[in-house]
């Protein structure tokens, strides 16, 4: 129930046509109830939310962060602003929130309004790219926004830990049940570093599986940052559980290394080094990936394949590390010995006598040049796409499965004059012109993954432009149905004018502009099929000009063909809107009268009557160059379907009864028998 200084029907008046959401709120224990909410508000939360609390609409981690604001307002008694964070399925959306207290009669309410702040379009692309790329890797992706929420997840992952997206998508990422609980604190530090713009790498962690064992990675914790803000965090991860079982193995039975060696060396590289660092055993594997022989390797140190790539401080380290005892672990670029460089993901492990005396060095590597070029790979994707979509005469755009605008290119803002946000998260549908909806609805239920197809577009003008438009879907394999819909388009709008001239130049003739035979004989069909329909007749009228040669004789062409052109625009004067005037040639037209009745009476007065419009009209003729004209017609008439059904039977008839006419006198008609 509102309080009694607002009513229902006064904030109606405020804020049902405001844009941004607004909110309406009682506070109830540690909660909040809806009271009322704005039409803008409704399409941030479920439907029916009045009567219902915060705390049942949103997910945990907003409920957590949303009542801690309202919480402040109400405790100080003055507005809070604040921002968050929406992510949705293929968006992430940023909003600032004001709340404002309101006491009454001892209740405590607020007033939220919030709106959409503009998004960086560079993090827009940037998230679309990566998404891409990394749902495509045989790695295992984790998109986590910077509070802490599960946003995406690529299949492998999704297959690994038995998840579903919907289930677990806006969830805190530490309360999900792949979770070690003995690493999460690890974890989370990680997370912490990316989170101020520090990407992490080769990090050891740690998840349970669907059948509950525990699994190790080597995860690379990656900012995913918008107007030097980080917004979310991309984690990749490398599985080495295998790896460490054997680690273990070997720790717990230091005289079974050999039979360590071998099964470490059937997936990795592996060297043993003394405490000079100068190489005294490897396996085949090092020996293939270097390029080396064994001679030229045994009494190396690793330096042999220095890249180049690290600094000297990097090295210090990793000694440093090695003589405190401790197990250094990193990636490497090395080279070959033909000079072509590859990445590593190095372990290197003091191994401890019986004494605990450190006497060598276990160095194990797994190549990982692929994640290396994948990731340079994106970022020059991320450039080349930039630089496509900035700079290209063709407009992008990007739809969700149901239509709406997800993604914009910057020429199809600029081309279609509209800002950003008139477009994201809109129907594609409201930019289409009438005449195209159709088009539009009919590919939204095809199946097909490529269309080419025009289609009108409306500017924020008002004006209406061809588009000629490729129209690809994105699937979605793992869910069978589809992710995206990719819209890129370029204008025809000259080309269509072209085509629609050279369409009308071949349907109409040229003096008169009226239609001509060719077009006549195609839209006959139609007007028979609506006859029949509607139980009507039609009636053609082959009318001739009295004495039209005479005009050409006395006055010469030019006055004869103006002589026409007026003729033309009296017979079209003279009739209605729905009937059809053609020009057959020279002086000669046929009228189609449509919509008439098949009782012989009506039928005979409608005729009758369109014929006196003629006359009358010719009647009062027109003036050319000095001389005016108030000429006659013969006409001869045919009915159908009372005197045939084809339509050149028909002209055949009438033409025979304008012949009756005539011979009788002119400026007369003669109806054909039947």
């Amino acid at each position: 129930m509102a309080p009694s200084v607002y009513s229902v029907q006064q904030l109606n008046v405020l804020f049902e046509n405001s844009r941004d959401a607004v909110f309406f709120m009682r506070k109830f224990e540690k909660d909040y109830e809806y009271i009322y909410i704005n039409t803008a508000a409704q399409k941030l939360l479920p439907q029916h939310v009045i009567g219902k609390t915060l705390k049942h609409t949103v997910s945990a981690t907003q409920f957590k962060t949303i009542s801690h604001y309202y919480g402040v307002a109400v405790e100080k008694g003055q507005q809070v602003v604040f921002e968050d964070y929406i992510y949705a399925k293929h968006a992430i959306m940023k909003h600032e929130s004001t709340a404002i207290p309101v006491f009454d009669q001892g209740e405590n309410y607020l007033l939220v309004i919030t709106r959409e702040i503009a998004f960086d379009r560079e993090l827009q692309d940037k998230y679309l790219f990566m998404r891409s790329i990394f749902f495509k890797t045989f790695l295992s992706t984790v998109l986590i926004s910077k509070d802490a929420q599960f946003l995406e997840a690529n299949p492998r992952f999704i297959d690994e830990f038995d998840i579903t997206m919907d289930d677990v998508r806006g969830q805190n990422f530490f309360d999900l049940p792949f979770i070690d609980v003995e690493t999460q604190d690890t974890v989370k530090e990680y997370l912490k570093q990316a989170q101020t713009g520090i990407s992490t790498e080769s990090k050891v962690i740690s998840f349970v599986d669907r059948f509950g064992r525990k699994r190790t990675f080597t995860a690379t914790f990656s900012p995913l940052t918008a107007n030097q803000e980080v917004v979310a965090v991309f984690m990749m991860m490398q599985e080495i559980t295998k790896y460490l079982q054997q680690r273990q193995q070997l720790k717990s039975a230091y005289y079974g290394l050999d039979m360590f060696k071998k099964a470490v060396g059937s997936a990795a590289d592996v060297t043993f080094t003394d405490l000079n660092g100068r190489i005294t055993d490897m396996n085949a594997r090092f020996i293939d990936r270097t390029g080396y022989s064994r001679e030229e390797l045994m009494g190396k140190t690793h330096s042999v394949v220095n890249s180049g790539y690290h600094s000297k401080a990097f090295f210090l380290n990793l000694w440093a590390t090695l003589q405190r005892g401790d197990v250094w672990h990193g990636e490497v670029c090395n080279k070959k010995k033909n000079g072509e460089k590859y990445w590593i993901d190095s372990t290197i492990i003091p191994l401890t006598n019986e004494a605990g005396e450190v006497y060598q060095y276990l160095t194990v590597q797994f190549n990982v040049s692929d994640k290396k070029e994948m990731m340079i790979e994106l970022r020059n994707i991320e450039r080349t796409f930039r630089a496509i979509t900035e700079n290209t005469n063709d407009f992008i755009a990007v739809t969700d499965i149901d239509g709406m605008i997800t993604y914009a290119s910057p020429a199809f803002i600029r081309k279609l004059g509209y800002k950003e946000h008139e477009l994201l998260d809109q129907p594609y549908a409201s930019i289409i012109a009438p005449e195209s909806q159709a088009v539009w609805e009919a590919l939204l239920t095809q199946q097909e993954l490529e269309h080419k197809v025009e289609l009108q577009l409306k500017k924020a003008t008002g004006e209406i432009i061809w588009t000629e438009a490729n129209y690809t879907v994105a699937p979605d394999f793992k869910e069978n149905t589809v992710s995206e819909i990719i819209i890129v388009s370029r204008e025809i709008t000259e080309r269509k004018e072209l085509e629609n001239e050279l369409i009308f130049m071949a349907y109409h003739d040229s003096l008169t502009q009226l239609a001509n035979r060719r077009y006549l004989e195609r839209e006959f069909p139609h007007l028979i099929e609506a006859a029949n329909v509607n139980f009507e007749s039609l009636a053609l009228l082959y009318i001739d000009g009295d004495n039209f040669k005479q005009v050409n004789d006395v006055y010469g062409h030019d006055v004869g063909d103006k002589f026409l052109k007026n003729f033309s625009h009296a017979l079209k004067s003279s009739v209605r809107p729905d009937d059809l005037v053609v020009r057959i040639g020279g002086d000669e037209f046929v009228v189609v009268l449509t919509n008439l009745s098949r009782n012989e009476t009506e039928l005979l007065r409608a005729i009758e009557q369109t014929i006196s419009n003629i006359r009358q009209t010719l009647k009062c003729g027109w003036v050319i160059q000095g001389h005016t004209f108030s000429p006659t017609s013969s006409i001869g008439i045919s009915i159908y379907p009372k005197n045939g059904y084809q339509l050149a039977e028909l002209i055949d008839l009438a033409d025979r009864a304008l012949y009756e006419a005539k011979e009788h006198s002119k400026d007369n008609f003669k109806i054909s028998e039947p």
